[in-house]
């Protein structure tokens, strides 16, 4: 029987709210659903694609505050199709797709009844995020958002850099003031759950001092009252932003807050986010090695197909999700060349479909030759490395497997 060759921890103890929230289990049907998709999109956009630099990052640095905060009276993206994205992700082999919702320069993609910087009030005047939630129950994609916890936009965060408050918000005598920036931001993720159908929010801005492991087991408690079958990304508490992280660069689950485990690759430093983890987690990699968002300038360094095809193969043999970003141009569509290369990696995903989705890593650890998955009695192998004839696999409890092609179920190069 497979289960008793599964590694050591591949099973996941109910966790989800961490040590100030012991009763508050992640929903498993809910979890197991996320899992079972594997590969995403993660689609990094707004009115700052409008400058073609990243989106907040660049906000009083490439590009002056007082243009950047203007963007928005010109973001009219008028080739946006919410079903033509759709079919897009299918051809490509995702199954989930995260847009940013609100990243830290505080527009919001959607009509947000407690905001006027938000795409409302562009000349668009259209609910981006509700014809792509309604698009993607359509056709089958899980549909979550990404948050940013931080706004540089927002008056009351405490912690305003990049340029300082945006001028849509007015300024009140005890400003900045953190407890009502927190309604606010209970009030937007409460609009995107219960009004848009987000099944999970990706947060991020995790960082600055003033977000605290109480507000974020505070924040992970109401919208899970508010949605129990919700997931909420480890970036809700402060998970990986602690000395003991920093020197083990592990998630301890049973004190912080999550219900899956965020692994972000930093742009252009090269490093790693794999390893092995029995909990749910995922991969967030970006197909431009400079910047997430959108960027006109020829010279920038695209992942390839097969960068693509490797880093997802490792990913779900560590057994994580893959979650590969791509930011949309100004008017709606993707950049041409990014779209080829991932359309071209989906070639690959969708002939190998039954060795990725709904499988979990292992039972053998990833090594030189490659890596595996498993679903149900069946082991994938993934042989990257295709010198050797033959491999002799160590199962655990010591037994030796021998792997030759005629001996494994399927085997994928």
């Amino acid at each position: 029987m497979l289960a008793a060759l599964l590694l050591p921890g591949n099973i996941w103890a109910a966790a989800g709210g961490g040590d100030l929230n012991p009763h508050w289990v992640t929903r498993p049907n809910a979890i197991e659903k996320w899992q079972d998709a594997r590969v995403g999109l993660s689609v990094h956009w707004g009115p700052s694609s409008l400058g073609g630099y990243e989106i907040s990052w660049a906000r009083g640095k490439e590009i002056p505050v007082e243009r950047y905060d203007q963007f928005y009276r010109s973001f009219n993206p008028v080739k946006f199709n919410a079903d033509a994205w759709c079919r897009f992700m299918k051809e490509a082999g995702f199954r989930y797709v995260v847009p940013t919702a609100k990243h830290h320069d505080g527009f919001g993609l959607w009509f947000s009844k407690v905001s006027d910087y938000d795409v409302e009030n562009t000349p668009f005047h259209r609910d981006l995020m509700r014809e792509l939630s309604e698009a993607c129950r359509r056709h089958g994609i899980h549909f979550g958002v990404y948050y940013s916890i931080l706004d540089w936009y927002h008056p009351d965060w405490p912690e305003n850099k990049h340029g300082g408050p945006g001028p849509l918000f007015a300024r009140q005598s005890d400003t900045p003031n953190l407890a009502r920036y927190l309604d606010y931001m209970r009030a937007q993720c409460g609009e995107l759950i219960r009004d848009y159908g987000a099944e999970f929010i990706q947060f991020d801005g995790e960082w600055d001092a003033c977000w605290t492991h109480e507000m974020g087991s505070q924040l992970y408690r109401d919208l899970r009252t508010l949605s129990p079958e919700v997931l909420l990304s480890s970036r809700v508490d402060k998970g990986r932003i602690n000395p003991e992280f920093e020197r083990t660069k592990e998630w301890n689950r049973k004190l912080y807050a999550g219900d899956y485990e965020e692994r972000e690759r930093e742009v252009a430093a090269g490093n790693s986010v794999l390893g092995f983890a029995g909990h749910p987690w995922q991969a967030w990699v970006t197909i431009d090695k400079t910047q997430w968002a959108y960027n006109p300038r020829p010279e920038k360094q695209l992942l390839t197909s097969e960068d693509i095809i490797r880093d997802l193969v490792a990913t779900i043999c560590d057994n994580g999700n893959y979650l590969i970003n791509l930011g949309p141009q100004p008017d709606g569509t993707f950049d041409p060349r990014e779209a080829a290369i991932v359309l071209e990696a989906g070639k690959w995903i969708r002939a190998h479909a039954a060795a990725i989705y709904g499988t979990r890593g292992g039972p053998f650890p990833r090594a030189d030759w490659g890596g595996s998955t498993h679903k149900g009695k069946r082991v994938f192998l993934f042989v990257s490395n295709p010198g050797p004839s033959e491999l002799n696999l160590r199962m655990p409890g010591n037994e030796l497997m021998p792997a030759g092609r005629e001996t494994i179920h399927e085997l994928c190069t």
